[in-house]
Protein backbone atom coordinates (compact mmCIF):
# COMPACT_ATOMS: atom_id res chain seq x y z
CA UNK A 1 0.00 0.00 0.00
CA UNK A 2 1.18 3.55 -0.58
CA UNK A 3 1.34 6.36 1.22
CA UNK A 4 -1.75 7.86 -0.17
CA UNK A 5 -3.67 4.71 0.42
CA UNK A 6 -2.40 5.09 3.97
CA UNK A 7 -3.23 8.41 4.79
CA UNK A 8 -7.12 7.46 3.18
CA UNK A 9 -7.25 4.59 5.57
CA UNK A 10 -5.90 6.90 8.65
CA UNK A 11 -8.75 9.17 7.18
CA UNK A 12 -11.37 6.70 7.31
CA UNK A 13 -10.36 5.79 10.58
CA UNK A 14 -10.57 9.20 12.03
CA UNK A 15 -13.40 10.18 10.94
CA UNK A 16 -15.94 7.28 12.95
CA UNK A 17 -13.51 7.79 15.83
CA UNK A 18 -14.73 11.19 15.80
CA UNK A 19 -18.59 10.65 16.27
CA UNK A 20 -17.27 7.87 18.35
CA UNK A 21 -15.79 10.23 20.72
CA UNK A 22 -18.50 12.83 20.58
CA UNK A 23 -21.47 10.58 21.38
CA UNK A 24 -19.45 9.02 24.34
CA UNK A 25 -19.52 12.77 25.63
CA UNK A 26 -23.34 13.70 25.23
CA UNK A 27 -24.12 10.01 26.74
CA UNK A 28 -22.09 11.22 29.57
CA UNK A 29 -23.11 14.49 29.52
CA UNK A 30 -19.90 16.27 29.59
CA UNK A 31 -21.83 19.46 28.97
CA UNK A 32 -22.50 19.35 32.64
CA UNK A 33 -19.15 19.64 33.36
CA UNK A 34 -17.19 21.03 30.57
CA UNK A 35 -19.34 22.81 28.26
CA UNK A 36 -17.34 24.67 26.60
CA UNK A 37 -14.90 21.16 25.58
CA UNK A 38 -18.39 19.54 24.85
CA UNK A 39 -19.65 22.32 22.46
CA UNK A 40 -15.47 21.92 20.71
CA UNK A 41 -16.28 18.35 20.21
CA UNK A 42 -19.58 18.99 18.71
CA UNK A 43 -18.14 21.32 16.26
CA UNK A 44 -15.06 19.34 15.24
CA UNK A 45 -17.55 16.55 14.28
CA UNK A 46 -19.57 19.02 12.32
CA UNK A 47 -16.96 20.87 10.57
CA UNK A 48 -15.00 18.07 9.47
CA UNK A 49 -18.04 16.34 8.38
CA UNK A 50 -18.86 18.87 6.14
CA UNK A 51 -15.55 19.08 5.07
CA UNK A 52 -15.36 15.57 4.15
CA UNK A 53 -18.36 15.74 2.30
CA UNK A 54 -16.97 19.41 0.09
CA UNK A 55 -13.80 17.40 -0.32
CA UNK A 56 -15.44 14.33 -1.82
CA UNK A 57 -17.73 16.20 -4.19
CA UNK A 58 -15.21 18.85 -5.43
CA UNK A 59 -11.90 17.41 -4.69
CA UNK A 60 -8.91 18.63 -2.51
CA UNK A 61 -7.52 21.25 -4.89
CA UNK A 62 -10.76 22.69 -5.44
CA UNK A 63 -12.02 25.87 -5.13
CA UNK A 64 -14.83 25.18 -2.97
CA UNK A 65 -13.07 23.10 -0.87
CA UNK A 66 -10.38 25.57 -0.06
CA UNK A 67 -13.03 28.26 0.85
CA UNK A 68 -14.98 25.93 3.14
CA UNK A 69 -12.05 25.18 4.73
CA UNK A 70 -10.31 28.25 5.58
CA UNK A 71 -14.15 29.76 6.41
CA UNK A 72 -14.81 26.87 8.96
CA UNK A 73 -11.05 27.32 10.22
CA UNK A 74 -11.84 30.28 12.68
CA UNK A 75 -14.80 27.89 14.33
CA UNK A 76 -11.65 25.07 15.23
CA UNK A 77 -9.55 28.23 16.67
CA UNK A 78 -12.52 29.87 18.69
CA UNK A 79 -13.88 26.62 19.82
CA UNK A 80 -10.38 25.20 20.87
CA UNK A 81 -9.32 28.51 22.67
CA UNK A 82 -12.63 27.75 24.73
CA UNK A 83 -12.27 24.27 25.35
CA UNK A 84 -8.74 25.25 27.08
CA UNK A 85 -10.41 27.77 29.25
CA UNK A 86 -13.09 25.22 30.07
CA UNK A 87 -9.77 23.08 31.29
CA UNK A 88 -8.38 25.61 33.07
CA UNK A 89 -11.58 26.62 34.70
CA UNK A 90 -12.38 22.75 35.84
CA UNK A 91 -8.78 22.41 37.28
CA UNK A 92 -8.91 26.10 39.42
CA UNK A 93 -12.43 26.45 39.95
CA UNK A 94 -12.07 24.66 43.81
CA UNK A 95 -9.38 27.08 44.35
CA UNK A 96 -11.17 30.47 43.95
CA UNK A 97 -7.75 32.51 44.81
CA UNK A 98 -6.20 30.83 41.68
CA UNK A 99 -8.68 30.69 39.39
CA UNK A 100 -9.55 34.68 40.57
CA UNK A 101 -5.73 35.46 39.06
CA UNK A 102 -5.59 33.42 36.16
CA UNK A 103 -8.79 34.43 34.54
CA UNK A 104 -7.72 38.23 33.76
CA UNK A 105 -4.51 36.53 32.15
CA UNK A 106 -6.53 34.55 30.01
CA UNK A 107 -8.10 36.90 28.50
CA UNK A 108 -5.43 38.92 28.51
CA UNK A 109 -3.56 36.40 26.95
CA UNK A 110 -6.50 35.70 23.95
CA UNK A 111 -6.38 40.06 23.67
CA UNK A 112 -2.17 39.60 22.88
CA UNK A 113 -2.47 36.41 20.61
CA UNK A 114 -5.33 38.41 18.39
CA UNK A 115 -3.49 41.44 18.44
CA UNK A 116 -0.07 39.84 17.35
CA UNK A 117 -1.47 38.02 14.82
CA UNK A 118 -2.94 41.01 13.37
CA UNK A 119 -0.04 42.81 13.57
CA UNK A 120 2.57 40.15 12.17
CA UNK A 121 0.18 38.92 8.93
CA UNK A 122 -0.64 40.70 6.09
CA UNK A 123 -0.42 40.70 1.86
CA UNK A 124 -2.98 39.53 -0.26
CA UNK A 125 -3.84 36.19 1.55
CA UNK A 126 -4.19 38.01 4.78
CA UNK A 127 -7.07 35.68 6.07
CA UNK A 128 -5.17 32.62 5.70
CA UNK A 129 -1.42 34.17 6.73
CA UNK A 130 -3.66 35.38 10.02
CA UNK A 131 -5.49 32.21 10.70
CA UNK A 132 -2.34 30.28 10.15
CA UNK A 133 -0.39 32.77 12.51
CA UNK A 134 -3.30 32.46 15.36
CA UNK A 135 -3.40 28.76 15.40
CA UNK A 136 0.32 28.58 15.49
CA UNK A 137 -0.19 30.83 18.93
CA UNK A 138 -2.88 28.89 19.95
CA UNK A 139 -0.60 25.52 20.17
CA UNK A 140 1.86 27.28 22.46
CA UNK A 141 -1.09 28.73 24.83
CA UNK A 142 -2.12 24.90 25.27
CA UNK A 143 1.21 23.98 25.68
CA UNK A 144 1.82 26.72 28.06
CA UNK A 145 -1.38 26.60 29.93
CA UNK A 146 -1.28 22.99 30.68
CA UNK A 147 2.70 22.76 31.91
CA UNK A 148 1.77 25.74 34.09
CA UNK A 149 -0.88 23.83 35.43
CA UNK A 150 1.01 20.79 36.05
CA UNK A 151 3.61 22.64 37.75
CA UNK A 152 0.33 24.25 40.63
CA UNK A 153 -0.60 20.94 40.58
CA UNK A 154 2.47 19.66 42.26
CA UNK A 155 3.22 22.69 44.34
CA UNK A 156 -0.28 22.96 45.36
CA UNK A 157 -0.81 19.50 45.82
CA UNK A 158 -3.86 19.99 43.56
CA UNK A 159 -5.93 16.32 42.22
CA UNK A 160 -6.84 16.79 38.60
CA UNK A 161 -9.35 14.33 38.71
CA UNK A 162 -10.58 12.13 35.57
CA UNK A 163 -11.81 12.80 32.91
CA UNK A 164 -10.07 15.79 33.32
CA UNK A 165 -6.32 14.73 33.04
CA UNK A 166 -6.88 12.44 30.30
CA UNK A 167 -8.63 15.63 28.42
CA UNK A 168 -5.81 17.56 29.54
CA UNK A 169 -3.32 15.13 27.87
CA UNK A 170 -4.96 14.85 24.55
CA UNK A 171 -4.69 18.72 24.18
CA UNK A 172 -1.55 18.67 25.24
CA UNK A 173 -0.30 15.92 22.62
CA UNK A 174 -1.88 16.68 20.01
CA UNK A 175 -0.53 20.59 20.50
CA UNK A 176 2.65 19.46 20.93
CA UNK A 177 2.75 17.27 18.35
CA UNK A 178 1.48 20.32 16.11
CA UNK A 179 4.09 22.87 17.38
CA UNK A 180 6.96 19.88 16.59
CA UNK A 181 6.11 19.35 12.99
CA UNK A 182 5.66 23.07 12.15
CA UNK A 183 8.98 24.09 14.06
CA UNK A 184 10.86 21.48 13.57
CA UNK A 185 9.86 18.20 11.02
CA UNK A 186 8.31 20.70 8.47
CA UNK A 187 10.68 23.88 8.63
CA UNK A 188 13.70 22.07 9.65
CA UNK A 189 14.13 18.55 8.28
CA UNK A 190 11.99 19.29 5.25
CA UNK A 191 9.81 16.31 5.66
CA UNK A 192 7.32 15.96 2.37
CA UNK A 193 4.15 17.28 3.57
CA UNK A 194 1.86 14.21 2.39
CA UNK A 195 4.03 12.32 5.69
CA UNK A 196 3.36 14.97 7.16
CA UNK A 197 -0.23 14.78 6.57
CA UNK A 198 -0.73 11.49 7.70
CA UNK A 199 1.56 11.60 10.60
CA UNK A 200 -0.95 14.17 11.74
CA UNK A 201 -4.04 12.04 10.75
CA UNK A 202 -2.27 9.46 13.40
CA UNK A 203 -1.74 11.65 16.03
CA UNK A 204 -4.90 13.37 15.83
CA UNK A 205 -6.43 9.53 16.07
CA UNK A 206 -4.48 9.10 19.08
CA UNK A 207 -5.76 11.77 20.31
CA UNK A 208 -9.23 10.85 19.99
CA UNK A 209 -8.20 7.39 21.65
CA UNK A 210 -6.71 9.56 25.03
CA UNK A 211 -10.34 11.39 24.77
CA UNK A 212 -11.87 8.28 24.28
CA UNK A 213 -10.45 6.22 27.21
CA UNK A 214 -10.65 9.05 29.68
CA UNK A 215 -14.78 9.79 28.83
CA UNK A 216 -15.06 5.74 29.21
CA UNK A 217 -15.45 5.61 32.99
CA UNK A 218 -18.11 7.72 34.94
CA UNK A 219 -18.20 11.64 35.30
CA UNK A 220 -16.99 12.86 39.00
CA UNK A 221 -20.43 13.61 40.51
CA UNK A 222 -21.20 17.41 41.92
CA UNK A 223 -20.59 17.92 45.45
CA UNK A 224 -23.33 18.11 47.75
CA UNK A 225 -23.48 20.90 50.22
CA UNK A 226 -22.87 19.83 53.81
CA UNK A 227 -26.16 21.11 55.53
CA UNK A 228 -25.70 22.03 59.15
CA UNK A 229 -28.01 21.14 62.00
CA UNK A 230 -30.58 23.50 63.37
CA UNK A 231 -28.25 23.33 66.97
CA UNK A 232 -25.32 24.37 64.95
CA UNK A 233 -27.10 26.89 63.26
CA UNK A 234 -28.58 28.64 66.31
CA UNK A 235 -25.11 28.61 67.94
CA UNK A 236 -23.42 30.60 64.69
CA UNK A 237 -26.16 32.56 65.11
CA UNK A 238 -26.25 34.12 68.35
CA UNK A 239 -22.12 34.32 67.88
CA UNK A 240 -22.61 36.69 64.70
CA UNK A 241 -25.22 38.37 66.53
CA UNK A 242 -22.76 39.01 70.06
CA UNK A 243 -19.85 39.61 67.56
CA UNK A 244 -22.41 42.48 66.13
CA UNK A 245 -23.18 43.72 68.91
CA UNK A 246 -19.68 44.02 70.63
CA UNK A 247 -18.86 45.71 66.82
CA UNK A 248 -21.69 47.85 67.07
CA UNK A 249 -20.86 49.15 70.68
CA UNK A 250 -17.22 50.03 69.60
CA UNK A 251 -18.53 51.91 67.19
CA UNK A 252 -20.62 54.66 69.15
CA UNK A 253 -17.83 54.82 71.81
CA UNK A 254 -15.68 56.16 68.88
CA UNK A 255 -18.51 58.00 67.51
CA UNK A 256 -19.12 59.85 71.51
CA UNK A 257 -15.36 60.04 71.63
Amino acid sequence: MDLQGWSELAAAVVWPAEWLVCGLALVRRLWRYLPYFAIYLVLMVLTNTGRWAVMIATGTGSRTYSWVYWMTQPVHILARGAALADVCRVALSPYSGLWRFARPLLMLAATLMLGLAAVYTGGSHWLVSYLVFLERELEFAVVISLLVLLALSRYYGMIVEPPLDGIALGLGFYSSFLIIRDTIILEVLNVPWPILSLASTIAYAATLGIWGFALWGALPERARPVLSTVESYELNTRVVSDRMRELNDRMLKLMRS
